[in-house]
């Protein structure tokens, strides 16, 4: 409905130049060309300040890249200013009361984006036309493809005004983007002054904002995903060996999602992303459940009988195992040991073979009997505070990241 409502009003337009004579429009033409001139401000008076207005129309976000700061977008301008010297009488020109001049034969203002990231020169062509009608009004309409730094900035360097035609920007061709919503526009007008000279300019601001769907399902759940898997490395038996492997497998995971995650980021910011900051905390932890890992190995494979465990550690993990609520070895179960003839040939083996019985006595007797403190007792204990621990400091992560994104 657009398309035809913007089509039935050009239209409209042709049809009132048809209707003219074209002896009368040639008229018209060299009238005014003998009286204009591209190069100064058509005012009689020059101490006069030239009022533009200014209304930008936009048609769509065609990118806006976060890592450079780069918003594409695609609008164009309805310019407005007066001429005083573009006027005739209608009625001695056959009731002309507009034409299209030549645009490089009539004064434009020059604006100029002066946050660009392409190259610094004037908006719109010069193949645009303009129209003019028979009171000095005059009307432009540049179209370009914008690439601005975060914000859009039109300004003009010369002896005019800048007013805007609406505190808004116009959206009624806006067509959406996919993947940032358009919350608000804002269009201001200030000055700014450079070598002692007043120069206005329009600031045009949109605040856009990211769709979430797809920063949940590709960032947001898979990181999450993995910062509770990475916790239940603590549940694995130390018996198994693929504890470690579990471990650093998982922190390779979060060093993949971390360089996507920065690859998407400014590379250069004031302010620093919240999930940049759980993703960094979510490595560090990481990489500290490896060492607990590789502690936690240590402990379970040592000697009993060449270390035993000291007594500060044996109260430390009763009181952790009361702390936990897991239930301990109250049972004594005395060790059954058969007693077999020794034959002659026993007595003549070498004294080591009484050493290595004797070891082996002592590993079943620490089996056997629950309330003999050993090193993987002290193992499988760590094993669990670190789990509940770890999950705790996820759970709580997790929870205060979603309340600082729901805030902002």
């Amino acid at each position: 409905m657009r398309v035809l409502i913007f089509t039935a009003a050009v239209f409209a337009q042709l049809h009132v130049t048809s209707c003219q004579s074209a002896v009368n429009v040639t008229r018209v033409h060299e009238h005014v060309y003998n009286v204009i001139t591209p190069y100064t401000r058509p005012v009689k008076n020059y101490s006069t300040i030239t009022n533009v207005r200014v209304l930008f129309h936009l048609m769509a976000i065609n990118d806006f890249d976060t890592a450079s700061q780069k918003l594409t977008s695609t609008g164009w301008m309805q310019v407005q200013w007066q001429n005083e010297y573009l006027a005739w009488d209608p009625a001695a020109f056959g009731g002309v009361i507009n034409i299209f001049p030549d645009p490089t034969q009539v004064w434009r203002p020059r604006l100029t984006l002066r946050n660009t990231m392409k190259d610094l020169k004037a908006i719109g062509e010069e193949y645009i036309v303009i129209m003019a009608r028979y009171d000095g009004f005059m009307e432009w309409y540049p179209a370009e493809q914008f690439e601005t730094f975060c914000y859009v900035d039109v300004t003009r360097h010369g002896s005019i005004d800048l007013l805007q035609l609406w505190p808004t920007i116009d959206l009624s061709f806006y067509s959406g983007n996919g993947e940032w919503e358009m919350i608000s526009t804002q269009a201001t007008k200030r000055n700014w002054t450079l070598d002692g000279a007043l120069y206005p300019e329009l600031v045009y601001k949109m605040t856009l904002k990211r769709r979430p769907s797809l920063l949940v399902l590709t960032v947001l759940m898979p990181v999450l995903l993995l910062a509770f898997i990475n916790v239940f490395v603590f549940s694995i038996p130390s018996e198994s060996g693929e504890r470690l492997s579990y471990a650093i497998t998982t922190l390779l995971s979060f060093g993949v999602f971390m360089s996507f995650i920065l690859s998407s980021m400014p590379s250069s910011a004031e302010t620093v992303s919240i999930m940049v900051i759980d993703m960094s905390a979510l490595l560090i932890l990481s990489a500290v459940y490896v060492l607990l890992c590789i502690f936690t190995l240590r402990l379970f494979h040592r000697d009993d009988d060449k270390h035993p465990v000291p007594k500060a550690v044996q109260t430390f993990i009763v009181s952790l195992e009361v702390l936990l609520c897991l239930e301990p070895p109250n049972t004594k179960v005395d060790p059954v040991i058969q007693v077999m003839p020794v034959s002659d040939q026993d007595h003549q083996r070498p004294r080591i073979c009484d050493t290595i019985k004797k070891k082996q006595l002592s590993r079943k007797l620490a089996i056997t009997n629950p309330n003999e403190m050993t090193w993987r007792r002290v193992s499988r204990t760590l094993d669990k505070f670190f789990f509940r621990l770890s999950l705790l400091i996820v759970l709580g992560s997790t929870f205060v990241v979603f309340v600082l994104i729901s805030k902002s």
